[in-house]
């Protein structure tokens, strides 16, 4: 008799999966919807194998670098970190998504971030050397044929173990000096890369953003913030030994172009421009919620308005120092404040940073955001707290200053109904100049006011001042005397506005030094510091 299967038994099967090369367009062009990603994840790792080097005492951690090479065709990443040995190298640079860093004490622990930058260069090189051999790894990716063979086109072709094998030489060469230890990246033949490979001074603009660096020697807040980081270190800082003054892990990081060499460092400075003009940080203040597994330092101001400096705008959040995401993810959390969604325009109005243990929440894969379990819920109850609170602080400014508005309209209805009665009588020279001087008076604190006006609060400020520039008209007719010295005067002020936004933008881009003579040479000018 036959064995016969009866319906609906269950036979199992071995499953055998297969991985397409069209996988590994996911993981590096589809991964990363901004290419300058790239620059970031190089950054990042540098920055893991430093801090390895350095608890080693294979680096001094004042002798910690990352150098930044640029030209026109070649994008140059380079650290003296620990390097990758030579029985381990080749593997450990050909592998994908096997990273065997810990994420709870490393910024990069996935392993899919290396292969960032063959999103726009020809050839992808990863050279690498550690102390104490002579034998140097060189790892290249042909990364014009892997963007070809991985695509929609051609991906379903190749198993992603086949791409890879088709696209990836390696080479070792011995001889090489037995003290030096490092690894380098270099992306060769660029095509169509971000701009920032391409600008020296965009390149520190963006580095000075996402990556670890430090403070301005110039930004007097500097001090407060590493204090509160020494104070509230988490148990997971790296070098155990002591070297470190705070919580906030710093790398220095050089940019060479042509003949220029950037020591890059974050761009907070004491000032900033809101609206047309530069407004001081009154303080700082310092944030530790509940659970106490991140805090944060905000800059305060007492004028309203969002910050116009799109490399200090809005609050960012930081995982050992590296930016996770851009701003918008504390946009966000201002956004979803309940019965409150107007806040969600007070991120821009502040500058600061939110430092996270990185044993309490995981960074996604495009490091955009958290991976989603109970610690990162929780967390963003903690932050929409925050920004609970100075969406208040914010919007209380904000009131101040239409409060202000609406005395300076009640002071421009005053002088309005004052002119009205100058003009029905009789001509008296005494009071008109009296009313001509009271309208400069006001005229003068419009200006102020518009400095820092927002869009909606500029226009009502300039109807003001075109109802008192037809009360001064009306008035001087009434006189019957020449306006050339209310024009005169129009002029002046024009060109001090002038002349005070120039400045404006000769302290935010000169050096101190520079800023200084330019200075000094304008008041020389003008026989005047009034700018």
């Amino acid at each position: 008799m036959t064995d016969t299967v009866e319906r609906g038994t269950e036979i199992p099967k071995k499953a055998d999966p297969y991985f397409g090369g069209f996988i590994l367009e996911t993981l590096t062009i589809g991964m990363y919807g901004d290419s300058r990603s790239a620059i970031r994840e190089y950054l990042q790792n540098s920055f893991d194998s430093l801090l390895q080097a350095i608890e080693k005492k294979t680096t001094a951690a004042i002798e910690a670098r990352i150098d930044i090479t640029m030209s026109e065709k070649m994008l140059v990443i380079r650290d003296n970190g620990l390097g990758v040995d030579s029985s381990r190298a080749v593997s450990v640079l050909t592998s994908v998504g096997a990273s065997l860093k810990d994420f709870r004490s490393q910024a990069g622990f996935r392993g899919i971030g290396r292969l960032a930058g063959i999103v726009f260069c020809t050839s992808l090189k990863f050279i690498t050397k550690t102390q104490g051999e002579t034998i140097q790894t060189t790892v290249t990716f042909n990364a014009k044929q892997l963007r070809q063979q991985m695509s929609p086109l051609h991906g379903a072709k190749y198993t992603l173990t086949e791409l890879l094998e088709k696209n990836i030489t390696a080479s070792q060469s011995d001889g090489h000096e037995p003290g030096d230890h490092f690894f380098e990246v270099r992306l060769e033949g660029l095509i169509n890369p971000p701009q920032e490979c391409l600008d020296s001074s965009l390149m520190s603009d963006f580095v000075g953003q996402v990556a670890p660096v430090g403070y301005r020697d110039d930004f007097s807040f500097a001090p407060q913030i590493l204090k509160a980081g020494e104070e509230r270190r988490f148990a997971s800082t790296s070098q155990k030994d002591g070297a470190k003054k705070s919580l906030l892990d710093q790398v220095r990081v050089l940019i060479r172009s042509a003949d220029e060499v950037i020591d890059v460092r974050k761009p907070y400075r004491d000032t900033a421009t809101v609206g047309k003009d530069h407004v001081p940080i009154s303080d700082i203040k310092i944030y530790d919620p509940p659970s106490r597994r991140w805090w944060a330092w905000v800059a305060l101001k007492k004028e309203p308005g969002v910050y116009k400096d799109d490399r200090i705008r809005a609050i960012r959040v930081r995982m050992r120092n590296i930016q996770i995401d851009g701003t918008e993810l504390m946009g966000q959390m201002f956004s979803s404040i309940e019965g409150a969604a107007s806040f969600g325009r007070f991120n821009d109005w502040y500058a600061g940073e939110i430092f996270v243990d990185p044993t309490y929440v995981i960074p996604n894969a495009r490091r955009d955001g958290f991976e989603e379990d109970d610690n990162w819920e929780k967390m963003q109850e903690e932050l929409t707290a925050l920004c609970a609170d100075l969406g208040k602080q914010a919007y209380e400014i904000s009131k101040q200053a239409q409060l202000s508005i609406r005395t300076l309209a009640r002071n421009t209805k005053e002088i309005e109904d004052k002119g009205k009665s100058i003009t029905a009588g009789s001509t008296d020279t005494d009071k008109v100049i009296e009313l001509s001087n009271a309208v400069n008076k006001l005229q003068r604190k419009l200006g102020r006011a518009l400095r820092h006006a927002d869009l909606e609060t500029s226009s009502q400020l300039r109807s003001l001042e075109n109802k008192l520039l037809d009360v001064k008209t009306r008035a001087v007719r009434k006189l019957g005397v020449s306006q050339q010295v209310d024009l005169s005067e129009v002029r002046e002020q024009a060109q001090l506005e002038i002349i005070s936004e120039l400045m404006a933008a000769f302290r935010e881009k000169l050096d101190p030094p520079t800023y200084s003579k330019v200075a000094k040479i304008a008041s020389e000018l003008l026989g005047s510091n009034d700018f």
